[in-house]
């Protein structure tokens, strides 16, 4: 009672103060955003975003200050007023910036930088000192008649809207690349197309689903019919798409993981060479922390439609990582998945703006993986999701399989939709146009329902179609097997530039001309079940009627490996191998014989499993498996789990 007696009641202008500081915290942010932010946004935009965040750190700082106040003011009665607001606002000051840093420490120390971690949580606590220390002077300057001019509040205000205005100005200007590059240079176009099955494209010929859009792309370039990735998850494979590295070289196995610094992707190989260079996603599993967003100038991961740009809010990302975290993603649709429409408009704003200078673009589109929501949908499968353990009946089963189908029908519109603006912007005959997937789908095959963990063919072979700027290779099929890791040196071959020094991945031009013959060996690495600490699986898919033998160190795994053994197979048979390292299990299927990876013939193939565990082992014992140290962060776990990602209450 003796303290809300007290004159002016001065826990409540703590509160003002620490609204003052909060407003500036939001703005010093807007700032910092308006220098690093890899988003197009208008000057509008922004200036709503720094304004948004200035209410965030307002919410966040006046309460904080009222109770920071009101204990001071307990504890310390025979202060003077002076001491007890300077106080209050310097331990509202530390708390606020140890807000805003925290994330940032956490993430250094998962990648084992804690000098850096401790140094950054050295800066709350210098700001903190700063501003004691001048609102000890001011207040007590008050107390002797001596009042500043404008109050706290006022002057926060003002300073966080010129920060603001700041922020948009500098975000609204921002140029993207080019500059160095010659005009008239090859574009190139990447879309990856998450969790598309290679047989529900009309050109593979299974007729499950229609696919006009693409089938016509086939058409004009060249069509790849047996394409594998490395590992059936988004983030790893992407990983390898952009560093031509397998997935046990760059280390991002599984989603959560983030690719680091010291690897060279195909965007900063062609922004060094003057490449406007742009990313628009559509998933969560591929936003800028996984580290795929190395090399683009423009990374757009955010998934607020009003105001663009909200996402990337310190405290809006704690406050949806906390809201999955409770288990309430359905209080957040859309936060951790962008329509696809949305990302082709956004894509294809940027590519009409280009002009004449070259540029780089990876669209990815999000529409067949897990969900399948088409309309007119007779299951919820957003909500069989939240049940790990529900088993499907034929007749869900039935109807995930036809929206599957429409998911695909769905994204081949937006791809054509996309190709459509290359064309009115005059583009697409000076573009290099590449369209694949990270992985398939398993849609029952195996015991395995609408996930893609294991390493059957349904989810490790991917569509891939290549078509070259000026109509050059029209209508060539490649049938013999090749990699994602493959794809960054085909681009960088047909634009002609120098293939990327650690690359691992090889040039397919030479398929598609017949210069080259002979398949390449995949080596593969999945999850043995949904859940990454159940363990992992080993192997590789060879086109080769004899195994291969070990990849001397630092070879391209499977270009230069010569046979060990021979496989009593019809010459030219496709094999795949797959160890289970925890079950000390094998497993070798004829897939020319048996697509479906029906009947392990292991026992009677002594030769060629022999010479495929000499490859696989040792790739097995240097592989930790399960939950690894820097896990999932606060609410990461919810958010994968809400995408499809993630069961059980562990990573995928």
């Amino acid at each position: 009672m003796n303290l809300l007696l007290r004159p002016s009641f001065r826990w409540l202008r703590a509160a003002s103060l620490g609204l003052g500081i909060g407003l500036l915290a939001g703005g010093v942010e807007a700032a910092q955003r308006g220098l690093t932010s890899a988003l197009d946004l208008t000057f509008a935009e922004a200036f709503l975003v720094g304004l948004c965040g200035c209410g965030f750190g307002a919410l966040l700082a006046a309460p904080l200050g009222a109770v920071i106040g009101g204990l001071l003011q307990l504890i310390g009665r025979r202060w003077l007023d002076s001491k007890v607001f300077a106080a209050s606002m310097g331990l509202t000051t530390f708390f606020v910036a140890l807000v805003y840093v925290l994330q940032t420490v956490l993430e250094l120390l998962e990648v084992g930088r804690t000098p850096g971690a401790l140094a950054m949580l050295g800066t709350p606590i210098g700001f903190a000192g700063m501003v004691w220390t001048n609102a000890g002077y001011l207040f007590r300057k008050e107390e002797l008649g001596r009042p500043a001019r404008g109050t706290w509040l006022g002057v926060s205000a003002a300073g966080a809207v010129v920060l603001c205005l700041v922020s948009a100005g500098i975000s609204s200007q921002r140029g993207y690349g080019s500059s160095r590059a010659l005009a008239g240079d090859p574009n190139v176009l990447l879309i990856t197309i998450d969790t598309l099955r290679r047989d529900h494209v009309g050109v593979y010929g299974a007729g499950l689903a229609k696919t006009p859009n693409l089938d016509k792309l086939a058409d004009s370039g060249v069509l790849f019919l047996d394409a594998v990735t490395p590992t059936p998850e988004t983030a790893p494979a992407h990983a390898t798409l952009f560093t031509s590295l397998h997935t046990l070289r760059h280390k991002v196995l599984s989603n959560g993981d983030s690719l680091e610094e010291g690897h060279v992707t195909l965007a900063e190989r062609l922004e060094d060479e003057g490449y406007a260079t742009a990313a628009f996603v559509s998933s969560y599993a591929v936003n800028h922390q996984t580290g795929l967003d190395q090399g683009f100038e423009l990374y757009d991961d955010d998934f607020f439609t009003t105001p663009r740009g909200l996402g990337q809010l310190t405290l809006a990302r704690y406050a949806v990582k906390v809201l999955f975290a409770a288990g309430l993603p359905h209080l957040a649709p859309g936060l951790l998945e962008r329509d696809g429409e949305r990302t082709i408009d956004l894509a294809g704003r940027w590519i009409s703006a280009r002009g004449e200078r070259p540029w780089f673009a990876w669209v990815h589109l999000f529409e067949p993986h897990a969900p399948y929501e088409a309309p007119g949908a007779a299951v919820n499968h957003r909500a069989l999701l939240t049940n790990p353990g529900h088993v499907y009946t034929e007749t869900e089963a039935a109807e995930l399989r036809r929206l599957y189908a429409l998911e695909v029908e769905r994204v081949d519109a937006l791809v054509g939709q996309l190709l459509a603006t290359l064309a009115a912007a005059g583009a697409d005959e000076r573009t290099l146009i590449i369209v694949t997937a990270d992985h398939g789908e398993q849609l029952g095959e195996h015991g395995i329902q609408f996930h893609h963990h294991g390493l059957y063919d349904e989810s490790v072979r991917v569509p891939l179609l290549l078509r070259p700027p000026g109509g050059a290779l029209r209508g060539r099929v490649v049938s013999q097997q090749v990699r994602l890791m493959d794809v960054a040196p085909t681009a960088l071959k047909v634009i002609s530039l120098d293939p990327m020094k650690l690359s691992e991945g090889v040039e397919l031009l030479r398929y598609a001309t017949g210069e080259q013959t002979q398949s390449l060996v995949a080596d593969l690495f999945g999850r043995k079940t949904a859940d990454l600490s159940q363990g992992c699986l080993f192997g590789l898919r060879s086109a080769w009627a004899e195994a291969p033998a070990a990849a001397p160190p630092g070879a391209t795994p499977g270009a230069e490996a010569a046979p060990a053994a021979v496989a009593p197979t019809e010459s030219g048979a496709r094999v795949k191998y797959i160890l289970d390292p925890d079950a000390k299990s094998e497993a070798l299927y004829d897939l020319t014989k048996d697509p479906g990876e029906l009947t392990n013939i292991a026992q009677g193939q002594a030769l060629a499993v022999e010479a495929a565990r000499s490859r696989a082992a040792p790739a097995a014992a240097a592989t930790p498996c399960g939950r690894r140290d820097g896990g999932l962060g606060l609410g990461e776990q919810g958010m994968l789990e809400a995408l499809g990602y993630v069961e059980g209450g562990d990573k995928k």
